[in-house]
């Protein structure tokens, strides 16, 4: 019985802290792609076994890049855009996992609220405002919710401890640009845990420098320092 985590980089953020969750992940990796080709290739080594953990990580970079220009590409209404993606990306995910020699539970987890990064603080920029990327996520997030019941997937909710009041991801929380810190996570390694019924072996940082490293992420808010926000989310030390 194992849980294995596939998806984007926000696998690798959301569990570096536990343990017992291997992650096959892809930087870059969007739900489109997934809906397209498949995630074959992400499963491939993975020897299946009874009792084990499928945990999908798609999103993200679609509401973040995408979405809002497809639907503007494409006439659509950002209901339709996301209908698509998601309708493509369940009967995906399900092709590929049908026949495999032992059905994992699978899991959808919901997807990591946006925010807006400081200007210049990475190459790539988010296409749209914000309160139209909050509504491609909330849309997109519904959408999976309802699917994935109806595939028999569990969906597991990100702690709304991380939202600010208009939704959108808590700065502080954060790398500055759309990842949950990797020292922040958790509240949500413990939502899964309990979603899921298992032990992921969190490791929570020493008490002191947990508390350092809120304080330096404070100041990086209030200076809109997005280097140090960036360094202070990114690294992963003990």
């Amino acid at each position: 019985m194992s849980v294995y985590v596939f998806g984007d980089s926000h696998g690798h953020y959301l569990f570096a802290r536990a343990q017992a969750a291997t992650a096959y992940c892809m930087p870059g990796h969007t739900m489109h792609r997934a809906g397209r080709d498949g995630v074959q290739h992400l499963l491939a080594s993975i020897k299946p076994a009874p009792g084990d953990d499928y945990i999908f990580v798609f999103g993200e970079i679609d509401v973040r890049r995408h979405l809002i220009r497809v639907a503007n590409e494409k006439g659509w209404t950002y209901q339709q855009a996301v209908t698509d993606l998601a309708d493509r990306y369940i009967a995906a995910l399900r092709a590929s996992l049908d026949g495999r020699e032992h059905r994992p539970r699978v899991s959808l987890l919901e997807i990591v609220p946006p925010l807006d990064p400081p200007r210049g603080a990475h190459a790539e920029q988010p296409y749209g405002p914000l309160r139209d990327r909050l509504v491609v996520w909330y849309l997109l997030n519904e959408a999976l919710k309802s699917r994935a019941r109806e595939a028999g997937f569990g969906f597991i909710r990100i702690p709304k401890i991380y939202r600010a009041r208009d939704a959108s991801l808590k700065r502080h929380y954060s790398d500055g640009y759309a990842h949950i810190a990797k020292d922040c996570t958790e509240p949500f390694v413990r939502a899964v845990e309990k979603a899921l019924g298992v032990d992921l072996s969190f490791r929570p940082l020493a008490r002191r420098r947990h508390l350092l490293r809120s304080v330096m992420r404070q100041i990086a808010v209030v200076n809109d320092d997005w280097p140090a926000l960036w360094s202070l989310g990114e690294s992963l030390i003990d």
